[in-house]
């Protein structure tokens, strides 16, 4: 990774300095004061180094600028960056910053928080608000329809707009006016995984000429890929698990090097193969490649019944079982064991399920003794974790009855799934299983649990106004029982997901370039 010019320990007067009115200029003025390296060059066909957006909306201020880039990539942290220099450079300036959250939005400002803090130029700052001696301000907005509404200001930044509501950022827009010479700039910046999500829409206008839209990737922002990783002729780069991406466009270099030898950012390349370990492959694209979400009918487009179903899912009397159930019209159940499995990069969880049980419109008290019944058969009855819906607890009639029913027919012990994530984040814990980013598969499904292979093979989105949504297609069907049974059973045991812990400690936010 390329040394980081020193900040500056002499403050100049923002009276005496000069604004930067150049790409040279501006690119001296961030290294000297602010100590980064912005990469200023692009490694993927198709996409722009993150040094064209934040230039061209400092030194050009279109009136609208679009911006896709993957998590973690310094998006956020350059947009604030251009709100610092505009603010101590243009007296007077207003800027909003209005992310999909009032948290997210909190974040842009910490970012800048840790870019003014030292400055001279900065008079006044605090959780929602920087002040400068010129009389320029920046506020924090909340994603609220009151928030939105305030006075006119002549640049408006959107963090995370994926995650904002459209009519709360066409609220937003109206804030966003000239001022005096100062033309009106709006800034969005997001990652793009929503399927139909507002991301879709902007991005769908801006190749239509509205607005420009800048893309980059992790690859424009990866550290440089050290040679004792890859050997010094690339010959350890099979056994890397990002290889196919790496190495996919190598004929667009002179010298036939791979994108992690021609990367020179901030993202350290041990994080992003973490991620492919941990993520689907469908995750990694959208989040970190900028490859839009994958979006077909079928949500499992990824499974295989070959990879997938084996009899190695067989039960092991070694380890715990776990079963998941849910209720209703249709009553679904799954029994499933992780497993420790040894890989050249480390041991790794693997999902066996291994049973399964599928009833419609029967009483809970034979839907329990038949349960109980499968874990005989195919576990020594053995039951470790038992888990359930929670929303069965807050059914007026039916919730407790049922709970009651197990109870009494000896299914005990119920716990509820973890609250606090959506049917979406479920499914896409299950698909990191299914097929991770890294290759292989971590999912393995019993021969005989053909009622669980046929809803992986025909799990489908909903489809509304001609696109495909993010949320599944039929919430009374089969499949649906099975498959919500299945994510619950996981975030009960991976309730925090499948993140592995930090390999490194925290650092300051300007240190991310």
């Amino acid at each position: 990774m390329p040394k980081r010019p020193r900040a500056t320990t002499i403050p100049i007067a923002p009276a005496l300095e000069a604004r930067p009115d150049s790409e040279r200029s501006l690119r001296r003025w961030v290294r000297a004061h602010a100590g980064l390296h912005i990469p200023h060059k692009a490694v993927c066909r198709g996409h722009q180094a993150p040094w064209r957006f934040f230039a061209d909306a400092f030194l050009e201020r279109p009136p609208v600028i679009l911006v896709l880039g993957p998590r973690g990539g310094g998006k956020s942290y350059l947009s604030a960056l251009e709100t610092h220099l505009v603010s101590r450079f243009d007296p007077g300036h207003g800027t909003r910053l209005l992310g999909g959250s009032l948290a997210q939005s909190q974040q842009a400002h910490q970012a800048l928080a840790e870019l003014a803090r030292d400055d001279p130029a900065l008079e006044k700052l605090t959780e929602s608000r920087a002040v400068y001696t010129n009389g320029s301000e920046v506020r924090v907005l909340a994603a609220s329809p009151t928030s939105v509404r305030g006075p006119h200001v002549p640049s408006l930044k959107l963090d995370e707009v994926d995650e904002i509501d459209p009519d709360c950022r066409d609220a937003a827009l109206g804030m966003c006016m000239n001022r005096g010479d100062t033309p009106a700039s709006v800034l969005m910046t997001s990652t793009w995984h929503r399927v139909d999500g507002p991301m879709s829409n902007l991005i769908e206008r801006a190749r239509g000429n509205e607005f420009p839209l800048y893309s980059f990737c992790i690859f424009e922002v990866l550290q440089r890929c050290p040679e004792e990783r890859s050997g010094p002729n690339l010959e350890k780069c099979p056994e890397c698990p990002i290889v196919s991406w790496c190495h996919e466009d190598r004929d667009s270099d002179p010298l036939g090097r791979p994108k992690a030898k021609r990367a020179s950012g901030h993202y350290g390349i041990d994080a992003l193969i973490q991620k492919a370990r941990v993520v689907s492959r469908r995750a990694f694209e959208a989040d970190y490649l900028c490859r839009g979400p994958k979006a077909d009918g079928l949500w499992f487009s990824g499974f295989d019944p070959v990879a997938n179903v084996s009899e190695a899912a067989e039960f092991d009397p070694s380890r715990p079982v776990l079963l998941a159930v849910d209720s209703g019209v249709f009553t679904g159940a799954v029994f499933f064991q992780v497993v420790g499995v040894s890989t050249p990069m480390g041991t790794v969880d693997q999902v066996h399920v291994f049973a399964e049980y599928l009833e419609e419109g029967r009483s809970a008290e034979h839907n329990a003794r038949a349960i109980l019944e499968v874990a005989r058969e195919r576990c020594l009855g053995r039951i470790d974790v038992a888990s359930t819906d929670p929303a069965g607890n807050a059914r007026t009639a039916v919730g407790p009855t049922v709970l009651g029913e197990y109870e009494r027919a000896g299914l005990r012990n119920l716990k509820f799934w973890p609250g606090g994530a959506s049917v979406t984040d479920g499914l896409a814990l299950v698909e990191s299983f299914l097929r991770p980013a890294d290759g292989g598969t971590r999912l393995l499904i019993h021969p005989r649990c053909e009622h669980t292979i046929r809803a992986f093979q025909h799990y489908r989105r909903a489809r509304r106004a001609g696109q495909w949504a993010d949320h599944p297609e039929d919430p009374q069907h089969p499949h649906e029982d099975l498959m919500d049974a299945l994510r619950g059973g996981l975030r009960t045991r991976f309730p925090d997901g499948r993140a592995p812990a930090p390999a490194l400690g925290r650092v300051p936010a300007r240190s991310v370039f």
